[in-house]
């Protein structure tokens, strides 16, 4: 009982110490609690049954993220600990010199840990239960999902992951807690206070020339990975670019603390001004203790920013690409496999036959429309891009490619059907469709250089400057409109799309519908009669349904695992790297109270010792937060090049939204970390 009422009492006491680590603690279990309840959570929705999947695979994938979260977690505890037991080691010596055993030592050190860890625990589940109650919120935003059936919910099995995971990190917290008292000698426990970290001076001229190196590593690697980037042909490639960035990063760090004196002390009005040399060295001190762990919670940060980034962007991106490829409710296809022109009608609407000869049911469909896609041999991709994108190397796959053309009437009545903008044409223009954001800028290039092509002997040139955001199937890589009187008759085939919208708005009977046309619905339907798809020679492949609510689902779905990932990891990498970089600077501060005391005795006001105190921990934290956002400039390039697979908008929103997340969380540490620093320089 005197040792639980000692260790509760020394809790209490050491509060500064232990905030840092009881507020990532009781962050790590809410936020490991809120992304493990969703499967609970997403019972509640009411949603398809393809989205239903989706869902039982993010849970999936959910399941394995939180292995490496629980990991990353893990080393965050056990580092926390390390260095709360660095700071007591003179409080443990005493106890020893008091007639304490090491065992007694060791209880009072598990009985910590396991106040702290049900603690933290029940306060952190907690919140995680509260916080959970809105993420279902924008889970079913992101599901598009009917919430009638919600209610709250506390899940189970997410408590009890947490509580086994969490437990298991404070079983090897525990053990390592008691191996290094128990192996600890009496006077290196009571000395551990008086030894200081070592801090060798570097000579400035060796740190400009490694800054140099840095600069070089990091500026060949930011070139590659934006202006460059279509030069990287693997993944190999795209690693070499990853070691320069993070060799680079550690080397500014190393170079940095030794530069910054130096410069400094040639700016003589500001050096010896107060008490500015005091804090200069200081800083400079704590940089250069520093060089590896601040060059980790550098590359933490900007994966936390690229990555939280990325997630929003891609949700934005997808919510773009539905908004403008989803204008009809349901969208048959025919992909032809060689030339079909001379087995096939083009003046009727062959798809609608083929249905109807599959006994598939067109009777509640409406606006209906088709659309002959085909694909010239003298028509290629490559010769629409700009100079600079057409004399490339690694362009050689567009110079072979046909280009995927249509009559400009056929596209007029299929926007006509859904109310979109028609397009008209003069005999000698074309224009060129395109919402594939790696595609564009190299149609728009050669689009802008005024680009004609040659059909039939007869020049065209573009309408336009640049692309249309125009639709005929999902993420058009580019599509040629040409007048109606441009023959296609002896051109092959590339698809024939036909497109309807359901005539009525019931819901009941629109979900009966997207129910008939699914796909393996559709297929079912199909097999039955294949004879009736196919050519007699079996010249074209059997057709492709597709509805807008299946196409929505699998983009939300896909969206939304993307999204809740991103947010989980970024989270927790932003966390790490704060919680890592506070317990850097209260172990400074501790190891600085003599210092702050000689100021004192000097004269020196508590508000200068204070400003000092702010400015180096402003600096500190700073340093590794500006290094990242330069990273994120380059490697958000990157990720825009990345991500327009998934469509473009809605970039600049998701790094504000990401910004203010980072600095949020980023500020509380901060300011957590200054009061308590604050408080440990005045005891």
């Amino acid at each position: 009982m005197m040792l639980f009422k000692l260790s509760a009492r020394n809790i209490r006491k050491s509060m500064q110490n232990y905030l840092i680590y009881f507020a990532t603690l009781i962050l790590g279990v809410a936020i490991f609690y809120v992304f493990n309840a969703l499967g609970s959570q997403t019972v509640m929705l009411k949603v398809s049954s393809n989205t239903e999947e989706i869902i039982n695979l993010m849970n999936e994938a959910m399941s394995v993220v939180s292995v490496f979260v629980s990991i990353v977690l893990g080393f965050l505890v056990v580092y926390a600990s390390t260095f709360l037991m660095k700071r007591r080691k003179k409080e443990f010596g005493i106890y020893l010199t008091l007639g304490m055993g090491k065992t007694q030592v060791a209880k009072i050190l598990v009985i910590e840990t396991l106040l702290i860890g049900v603690i933290s625990l029940v306060i952190g589940l907690l919140l995680g239960i509260g916080i959970s109650q809105g993420m279902s919120v924008v889970t079913a935003n992101l599901f598009e999902a009917d919430m009638t059936n919600f209610q709250f919910m506390v899940s189970t099995s997410a408590i009890i992951k947490t509580i086994i995971y969490f437990a298991i990190m404070y079983v090897i917290v525990m053990a390592l807690d008691v191996i290094i008292v128990s192996r600890a000698k009496l006077i290196n426990l009571l000395y551990a206070g008086a030894k200081a970290q070592k801090n060798h001076a570097k000579n400035p001229v060796v740190c400009v020339l490694v800054f140099i190196i840095a600069a070089i590593l990091l500026g060949t690697a930011y070139y590659k990975v934006t202006a460059g980037v279509r030069t990287i042909s693997d993944f190999q490639g795209l690693g070499i670019q990853i070691a320069k960035g993070i060799i680079g990063t550690f080397l500014v760090f190393w170079s940095v603390s030794g530069m910054l004196l130096a410069i400094v002390k040639r700016c003589r009005r500001f050096y010896y001004k107060g008490i500015n040399s005091f804090s200069v060295k200081e800083l400079g001190s704590r940089i250069n203790t520093t060089v590896f762990s601040g060059g980790i919670i550098c590359l933490l940060l900007f994966f936390t920013i690229c990555i939280l980034s990325s997630a929003m962007a891609i949700r934005n991106s997808m919510n773009h690409v539905l908004e403008t490829c989803t204008p009809v409710d349901v969208q048959v296809s025919k992909l032809y496999s060689y030339d079909a022109a001379e087995d096939y009608d083009i003046t009727g609407h062959n798809v609608e036959e083929n249905l109807k000869a599959c006994d598939i049911d067109t009777s509640k469909l409406t606006d209906v429309t088709e659309m002959i896609l085909y694909a010239p041999e003298e028509i290629r991709v490559g010769d629409f891009f700009g100079k600079a994108f057409a004399e490339s190397g690694s362009e050689d796959y567009f110079k072979e490619a046909s280009m995927e053309t249509m009559h400009i009437g056929d596209y007029n009545a299929f926007v006509s059907s859904f109310g979109g903008t028609t397009i008209d044409l003069a005999e000698d223009e074309y224009v060129i469709l395109c919402n594939y954001g790696e595609m564009e800028p190299r149609y728009n290039e050669g689009l802008a250089e005024g680009q004609t092509v040659t059909i039939k002997g007869k020049t065209y040139h573009p309408k336009y400057s640049t692309c249309v955001d125009g639709i005929v199937h999902i993420s058009n890589s580019g599509v040629l409109l040409v007048p109606d009187s441009v023959d296609m008759s002896d051109c092959d085939f590339w698809y024939d799309i036909y497109s309807a919208n359901y005539n009525t708005t019931d819901q009941t009977e629109v979900d009966a519908l997207n129910e008939y046309y699914s796909d393996a619905n559709f297929y079912k339907l199909q097999e039955a009669k294949t004879e009736a798809v196919l050519g007699e020679d079996g010249s074209y492949y059997s057709m492709n349904c597709e509805t807008s609510k299946r196409l929505r689902d699998n983009s939300v779905g896909l969206t939304a695992m993307i999204v809740f990932i991103g947010i989980y990891l970024g989270v927790v990498f932003l966390i790490s790297g704060a919680a890592i970089l506070s317990l850097k600077e209260l172990s400074e501060a501790a190891d600085s109270k003599e210092k702050y005391r000689i100021l004192r005795r000097i004269g020196v006001d508590e508000k200068k010792i204070r400003h000092s105190l702010l400015a180096q921990s402003g600096v500190f934290f700073a340093m590794p937060l500006l290094l990242a956002i330069v990273h994120s400039v380059f490697g958000m390039q990157t990720a825009m090049f990345i991500l327009t697979a998934f469509g473009r908008g809605g970039l600049l929103g998701s790094i504000l939204l990401a910004a203010a997340v980072i600095l949020v969380i980023y500020g509380i540490y901060f300011v957590i970390t200054y009061i308590c620093s604050r408080k440990i320089i005045s005891e």
